[in-house]
């Protein structure tokens, strides 16, 4: 085990970063890698918090690592941002079954993506100890990755150094062996529905309620197979309800309520005729709800965060240069695809091919996480491997 990366990994652990949060992550990685020797002028932030919808307190984080070997410039990736619900995890070493562990309960760990961080300083680590014996390399620290890839999304791609990369290794996932290299595509969007309010107790008859609506449409979309996973003639992909705000007290029929869903396919033109049939449903279920008037409410659609889909296949350079590596490391890699959406969505749609990596990420999002030790040591290897051959 490497006890300077795994120093890093555990420093990076408990430091609060959830998506629009990643000021304190990002003020870490820059002050190692000034310590490393690398220049302030080769570390830099772009201004991608500017497109989010969330705001936020630093872009993505740039750093520039020049090299004497010729060859195209190489790209690694990975994300700054925890889940929210990584906030206050306590991890703990343990030496004896070789993972770390939380010891705060009802948290998630932030290995996703902590680990990735860690093996981008390490590679970093390694490469100003070679002295230029290398080809130039690009670090980028995204930013957040968790709500829908909207760091990845509004990257300058003027930052990453002239000529710009020619393929990117991406950390992410979980098992340091499966090398992703086909992700879905994913489209969120908004649903605001608008009923009538009316006192719940003295004139309930009166009133509309925007969560009737919406329960009358959800459960006709999970009845006839249009919610979670979804096979239908034309397609397979999965939908989902993952946000609900609404209503203004127990006494009030609920005047508006705003939802967050998503669809994703690896297929667009099905992932758009999800929502095309999920539009439909909520529209119908307006239509049949009324108060003692006969009035309806009404509602309305809008677009959230999108990424395509890609599959590269195995004779793409930048698939076998990751196989390449993994055989130097020992490591017996099999290619998968991901139905969850990771950065490399947006850096193929940048115009550099990228295969997302894991690096001992386990149950991650839960309570239940921990992180391989075996994993995160053999990626530390790998990372190097790619970049030095």
């Amino acid at each position: 085990m490497n006890e300077t990366a795994l120093a890093d990994l555990l420093a990076l652990l408990p430091i609060p970063g959830p998506p629009a949060g990643e000021g304190q992550v990002a003020a870490f990685l820059r002050k190692q890698c000034s310590k490393l020797g690398i220049s302030d002028k080769e570390i830099v932030h772009d201004n991608a918090q500017a497109q989010s919808e969330y705001g936020g307190e630093v872009g993505n984080l740039i750093v520039r690592i020049g090299g004497d070997r010729p060859g195209p410039r190489l790209l690694f990736s990975t994300h700054m941002d925890t889940v929210p619900d990584a906030v206050g995890c306590r991890p703990r070493l343990d030496r004896a079954a070789n993972r770390i562990v939380n010891d705060a309960p009802g948290k998630a760990l932030g290995g996703d993506n902590r680990l990735g961080c860690a093996v981008l300083l390490h590679l970093a680590r390694t490469l100003l100890a070679r002295n230029g014996d290398h080809p130039p390399v690009t670090l980028v620290f995204f930013i957040q990755e968790e709500v829908g890839l909207v760091g990845a999304r509004g990257l300058d791609l003027a930052l990453l150094g002239d000529p710009q990369p020619a393929m990117c290794f991406n950390w992410d996932g979980g098992r340091v062996d499966q090398f992703v290299n086909k992700v879905i595509g994913s489209e969120r969007f908004t649903i605001d529905i608008t009923g009538i309010a009316a006192h719940a107790g003295g004139r309930p008859a009166a009133g509309v309620s925007a969560a009737v609506i919406a329960a009358h449409a959800i459960a006709e979309l999970d009845r006839e197979g249009w919610h979670g996973r979804i096979a239908q003639r034309d397609g397979v992909g999965t939908a989902n309800v993952g946000i609900m705000q609404g209503g203004q007290g127990s006494n009030v029929v609920m005047p508006a309520l705003h939802i967050l869903a998503e669809a994703r396919s690896h297929d667009p033109a099905f992932r758009r005729q999800i929502i095309a049939r999920w539009q439909a449903a909520f529209r119908a279920a307006t239509a049949g709800v009324t108060n003692q008037d006969g009035q309806r409410g009404s509602v309305a659609f809008g677009p959230g965060p999108t990424y395509e889909a890609f599959a590269l296949e195995e004779d793409e350079p930048v698939v076998q240069h990751m196989l390449a590596a993994a055989r130097q490391c020992a490591i017996d890699a099999t290619l998968v695809s991901n139905d969850g959406g990771m950065d490399a969505n947006w850096i193929v749609a940048h115009g550099i091919p990228a295969v997302t990596i894991g690096a001992g990420q386990r149950q991650v999002h839960t309570a239940d996480e921990w992180i391989d030790l075996t994993d995160f040591d053999k990626a530390c290897e790998l990372a190097v491997a790619l970049a030095i051959g």
